[in-house]
């Protein structure tokens, strides 16, 4: 039989969970009435207007971390004081070192980890960066252009 603590911690979980969920159907709830007001609110400015064509908002989740902005100049910092193409994993630790953040921290590194390989991507994609290479040995570069 279970050991009664494992069980305890497993209905304490269950509990904050269920409560998670009840809290959000009711704030998801609400959003759906206020959506609906607000929808007929344009109604009478716009009748010829629907609506429902009105595409949806990415809604983008604040990071604790970094700030709007931070990590693509702090890459790119790191990738200028290297003086030579560097892999994906130096770029982290120059980003954590540099913004105060322990890279041996597994957790911390692997979370900054995920954002940086976006941002070199998203970088690579305006054509600020380049990858020599590809697969796991890529080494970026900042773009000839754009140094």
């Amino acid at each position: 039989m279970a050991e009664s603590h494992v069980v305890s911690a497993l209905v304490a979980k269950r509990a904050e969970i269920a409560g998670v969920i009840a809290q959000t159907e009711r704030q998801l709830g609400q959003f759906r009435a206020d959506l609906v007001h607000l929808d007929a609110t344009l109604r009478l400015f716009a009748p010829d207007l629907e609506p429902k064509t009105i595409p949806a908002k990415r809604i983008r989740q604040a990071d604790l971390w970094f700030e709007q902005g931070e990590l693509p100049r702090r890459v790119l910092d790191a990738l200028r004081r290297a003086g030579e193409p560097i892999r994906a994993p130096d770029v982290v630790r120059a980003v954590m070192i540099d913004k105060g953040l322990d890279p041996a921290d597994r957790p911390s590194f692997a979370r900054v980890q995920w954002k940086i390989r976006d941002t070199l991507k998203r970088l690579n994609k305006r054509g600020l960066l380049a990858p020599d290479g590809v697969g796991h040995g890529v080494l970026w570069r900042i773009a000839d252009h754009a140094a």
